[in-house]
């Protein structure tokens, strides 16, 4: 994302000693050209401003008003390589930082930034500051850098004093409305957004940033609007605002208008695999299982499934039976556990079959998949094969598309495919009975990852008043990040007990939590791991979740694990009639329960 990088224009002139007549005349004609230069920046003829910076330099190569301003001008048109090059010859004579040079050396940052160089820029605009902690220019280049960093707490320091040096250059608005998106401050970020929008109202990327801010608070009308605009703005050619748009008409439930965009985003830039993934999104969502999957395919070279791993080995194909196929995880554990469904249809095919897992599943997959291989993922911390003990390998995202091809393919398939160990499922049993009596119900509600586009998808404990209101329930925490604070106050709230166990790792030790789940009689929870490991192990829950999601494959449940009912939230509603629903379906629970008794 690029709102603004200012660079600093100007030069001073001057000379500490009497020139020689010789180089007095040099001097006069670099400071003519660099008054030329100025002068046609000034008026916006940057090709002249060029040609006059570079006439300087055959005079003078270190020039360092000359590098400054051309370095800039070549920043500004991507030539990177060729900008650093000048910085660097002219920075060796010219010495540290002191306040005479503060703009060579904050544009000399900007183009260490814009290589990625991210550490050198980082320091250099940190000692530019010390020598002159008003300069706006290098706040908003410091800010840049540590919202590239992901660091958004100290990227809103440094823009918070970028604007209030200099309130009037818009992209240090629009850099501070993005920053606080990155936060979740969503509500500052859009006045941000909009107070830049006002000083330069064609700015495109924040008027696709205040859309996206817009749907994100669930303002999907606004948002859609400001979309389009964006989308004029680039003339109708930017894949990203086609994207953006069909994105939220996506969540808008305008599914027709949505594919049309993200068909229309692959087409403009069609080497891109993140458009061709998001196509396939919509695809699934709307059931078109046949038409998504190649397009799917797109997303794990190096799209929003990551990237392939280099095994050196050819891919699995179907009908290639007598061979050792490595499949490996991709994504997080929920998406794992779910394409682990597909795992007893490649074991039925191949010779022999190496799983690779996260390592907290290993010993869960081991009982579920006894005629496999199951081990930890085997690459080192820099993607690096260490075993090579297979002949073909796949991603796991990549069987969905052979053996579930279409949504007639998930029929007749076993209600759960994950096995617990019994004697643990056994002793849980005994552990609950000693707190109260059943049922018993497992609840979560929202994913580890905390991203405002996350908490769109998630309840807060807080609503869950109708829920904890239904009698003769015993409530279990599934929830496995530190939410003890929002268990205790949900429990003085709604004067509910909800058990947990301080020596149980929910995070981590995932075949202890299979036997709890497992002895539970219902589990209430978002679309997240805790949910995905209910159904793969056959137990019944209820997801509260927004409407429109792939996973659902158009389907009103969720083909991959039938236990899972979910309970959609409309597009723009809030969160009341899916809380009110999922309380009569726990109030069902109990009731048989209770008549069991």
């Amino acid at each position: 994302m690029r709102v603004g990088s200012p660079a600093e224009r100007g030069h001073e002139l001057g000379a500490s000693k009497r020139p020689s007549p010789a180089s007095a005349g040099r001097a006069t004609r670099t400071d003519d050209l660099l008054a030329v230069g100025a002068e046609a920046q000034a008026r916006g003829d940057v090709a002249a401003a060029e040609r006059a910076f570079r006439g300087v330099l055959e005079v003078d190569a270190t020039n360092m008003a000359a590098v400054q301003c051309l370095g800039a001008i070549l920043v500004d048109r991507d030539e990177i390589d060729e900008a650093i090059e000048l910085f660097e010859a002219a920075a060796e004579p010219l010495g540290p930082p002191t306040k005479a040079n503060l703009g060579f050396y904050n544009n000399y940052a900007n183009a260490l930034r814009r290589a990625e160089r991210y550490v050198s820029a980082e320091t250099l605009l940190r000692k530019v500051l010390e020598l002159d902690p008003r300069s706006w220019h290098a706040w908003h280049n410091l800010g840049q850098i540590l919202h590239q960093l992901d660091r958004p707490d100290e990227a809103v320091a440094a823009l918070r004093r970028a604007v209030l040096l200099e309130p009037g250059f818009a992209a240090n608005h629009g850099l501070l409305g993005a920053a606080l998106q990155k936060l979740g401050r969503l509500n500052s970020a859009e006045v941000s957004l909009r107070r830049c929008l006002e000083l330069a109202p064609n700015e495109m990327t924040v008027t696709t940033l205040l859309g996206n801010n817009l749907r994100l608070v669930g303002r999907n009308a606004e948002s859609t609007d400001y979309l389009r605009r964006a989308l004029a703005l680039s003339g109708d050619q930017s894949p990203g605002a086609h994207s953006n748009l069909g994105i939220a008409l996506l969540q808008g439930g305008n599914l027709d208008e949505a594919l049309e965009h993200f068909v229309r985003a692959s087409e403009l830039q069609p080497e891109n695999n993140t458009w061709h993934a998001h196509l396939s999104y919509v695809l699934l969502i709307s059931g078109d299982l046949e038409a998504a999957w190649p397009e799917w395919e797109y997303g794990i070279l190096d799209g929003p499934r990551g990237m392939e791993r280099d095994t050196g080995v050819p891919r699995w194909e179907r009908g290639v039976n007598d061979t050792r196929v490595l499949v490996y995880r991709e994504q997080g554990i929920g998406d794992e556990i779910i394409f682990a469904s597909c795992y007893p249809d490649l074991i039925a095919e191949a010779r022999e079959v190496v799983i690779e897992c996260d390592r907290r599943l290993v010993t869960l997959f081991q009982r579920s998949f006894p005629d496999a291989e199951v081990r930890g993922q085997t690459i080192d911390e820099y993607g690096r094969e260490t075993r090579h003990d297979y002949d073909t390998t796949i991603p796991a995202g990549s069987l969905p598309p052979i053996f579930r091809p279409t949504i007639d393919a998930f029929a007749g398939r076993p209600r759960s495919y994950l096995v617990p160990d019994e004697a643990r499922v056994a002793a849980w049993r005994e552990r609950l009975a000693e707190f109260g009596p059943g049922p018993y119900i497992g609840i979560s509600w929202r994913s580890k990852v905390k991203t405002a586009e996350r908490r769109m998808e998630y309840t807060r404990l807080e609503e869950w008043g109708e829920i904890f209101a239904v009698p003769d329930v015993t409530w279990i925490n599934l929830q496995y990040d530190n939410c003890e604070r929002e268990l205790h106050d949900a429990e003085t709230r709604f004067g509910v007990r909800i058990a947990r166990w301080d020596w149980l790792d929910l995070m981590n030790d995932l075949d202890e939590v299979a036997a709890l789940t497992s002895a539970l009689d219902f589990v209430i929870a978002p679309r997240n791991a805790v949910a995905m490991l209910s159904g793969a192990l056959g137990i019944d829950a209820a997801v509260m979740c927004n409407k429109f999601a792939w996973i659902d494959l158009g389907a009103d449940n969720c083909p991959w694990v039938p236990s899972l009912r979910i309970i959609a939230r409309n597009p723009n509603a809030d969160w009341s009639a899916v809380i009110s629903t999922t309380a009569q379906i726990a109030g069902e629970v109990a009731r048989k329960a209770t008549s069991r008794v």
